[in-house]
C-alpha cells in the first residue's frame, strides 16, 4: 500500500510540473487559473486512473477526511458511513462550488443530485434551487475545495458506477481550492444541446427528499 501511495504522489507531482503549478505542501490554489486550464488539469489526473476526487464547499481545508453516514436513493452502496469520491472530477467540482450555506439560510429545504444522461453528467435540483439558477443568482456559488486522493485506498462497489468509497479516514494527497467562476462550465442552462441542469419532477423530489431524511 505504501508503494502505491508513493507512486500516486509521484504521478501527481509530475502533473503539477507539467502544468507549471506550484503547491504549498498539500494545498493548491487554482482560483486565479482560467477555467479551461483548471478543467484540463483535472482531466489529466483522471486519465492516470491513479486518483479519486472528493468535493466540499467548506471554506476551511481539511487535513483528513472522515467517514459520514450517507443516504443515497439510487444504489445500495451509497448508504454506508464512508468517504465518497468519484473517478472523475466534474461532480466533486460541482459540489465544491455550490454554496450550501447560502441555500440553507435561504431555503427551508432543498434537494440536489446528479445523474448520467446520454453519457453526460447532469445535475438535478428541487424547484426552489432551479428557479434561482434560472434567475442567475450568483450567490449560489462560492469557493470550495476538491480533494485528490489515492484510488488504491478506495473501493468501487459493483453498483456504484464511477463512485468510490472508503470506510476509513483518509489523508488527501492534495487539497485544491477552486473558483465559483467554474459554474459557467459545469451548471449549464443554455444552449439546450449543452444543458446540464434539470429540475426534479415533484414525484422525484419527494422520493429523494424522503429517502435522504429517513430515520
Amino acid at each position: 500500500m505504501k508503494i502505491l501511495s508513493h507512486g500516486s504522489a509521484e504521478v501527481l507531482s509530475d502533473k503539477l510540473r507539467s502544468f507549471n503549478l506550484h503547491a504549498e505542501g498539500d494545498f493548491l490554489d487554482l482560483c486565479r487559473l482560467p477555467n479551461d486550464d483548471v478543467i484540463r488539469f483535472f482531466a489529466s489526473l483522471e486519465e492516470t486512473a491513479a486518483f479519486v476526487f472528493h468535493g466540499t464547499n467548506a471554506a476551511e481545508k481539511f487535513e483528513t477526511l472522515v467517514p459520514h453516514q450517507s443516504n443515497d436513493a439510487s444504489k445500495e452502496s451509497g448508504n454506508k458511513k464512508a468517504i465518497y469520491a468519484d473517478g472523475t472530477a466534474v461532480v466533486p467540482m460541482a459540489v465544491a462550488i455550490l454554496n450550501k450555506s447560502y441555500l440553507q439560510d435561504k431555503l427551508k429545504s432543498f434537494v440536489t443530485g446528479w445523474d448520467i444522461k446520454q453519457g453526460k453528467t447532469v445535475f438535478k435540483f428541487s424547484g426552489n434551487i432551479y428557479a434561482l439558477l434560472k434567475e442567475g443568482d450568483t450567490r449560489l456559488f462560492s469557493e470550495g475545495h476538491v480533494y485528490i486522493l489515492d484510488r488504491s485506498d478506495f473501493v468501487n462497489a459493483d453498483d456504484a458506477g464511477g463512485e468510490w468509497h472508503s470506510e476509513q479516514a483518509r489523508k488527501p494527497l492534495l487539497a485544491v481550492r477552486i473558483s465559483p467562476n467554474l459554474a459557467s462550465e459545469i451548471y449549464i442552462m443554455n444552449p439546450i444541446e449543452s444543458k446540464t441542469v434539470y429540475e426534479y419532477s415533484p414525484e422525484e423530489e419527494k422520493r429523494v427528499f424522503d429517502f435522504a431524511h429517513k430515520k
